[in-house]
């Protein structure tokens, strides 16, 4: 005889989980950055493998996974690959210091970032894919759909913040001259 509750065993995953993990409805959403691991394509890739969980709306807690494969040899890839990154603040001047996998693997985690999910088939299967990365706005964007509701429009990128109010420069003190003329040459 077992000396596991499965009982409370099933109810205690679906509680760590949502026990949900079907598709999320098409739309946009406010994620955040579970865990980053680097893990290598089945084309011999280096890859990130990130697991995002929704943070508000009625998908909240609910778990999506997405991976940010490197292609050195494919320039678009590449800018598709760092245009992701900058959605989820690491941008040129983090990777300008040369940084280790690890380190980035530790910079993504906890990233809060926003993500147009939709849905494709594949190998007979329903199943969430990431269609656009954006920087996380702390404030909703005027016009954006409601963070985790699904919408059927890409969410637009935040808006530029205003350009700081020019500073102003205190007076400057007149230059002081001896009364002499000095004896030194120049």
């Amino acid at each position: 005889m077992s000396s596991l509750n499965w009982g409370d065993l099933v109810r205690d995953a679906k509680d760590a989980s949502g026990g949900d993990y079907s598709p999320l409805p098409d739309g946009d959403y406010e994620l955040k950055v579970l865990e980053a691991t680097t893990k290598t394509s089945q084309s011999g890739k280096t890859m990130f493998a990130i697991k995002a969980e929704v943070q508000v709306g009625p998908y909240a807690k609910r778990l999506v996974w997405d991976n940010l494969v490197i292609s050195p040899e494919n320039k678009n890839a590449l800018a598709i690959f760092f245009s992701k990154m900058r959605a989820l603040g690491l941008g040129d001047d983090f990777f300008a210091t040369n940084p280790a996998n690890p380190q980035i693997e530790q910079a993504l985690t906890g990233r809060p970032f926003r993500a147009t999910i939709g849905s494709r088939v594949w190998n007979g299967d329903t199943r969430n894919e990431f269609k656009k990365y954006f920087p996380y706005a702390s404030s909703p964007v005027a016009g954006a759909p409601v963070a985790g509701a699904p919408t059927s429009a890409p969410m637009a990128a935040p808006a530029p913040a205003p350009a700081p109010a020019p500073a102003v420069a205190p007076p400057v003190a007149a230059p002081s001259f001896p009364s002499a003329p000095s004896s030194t040459p120049f």
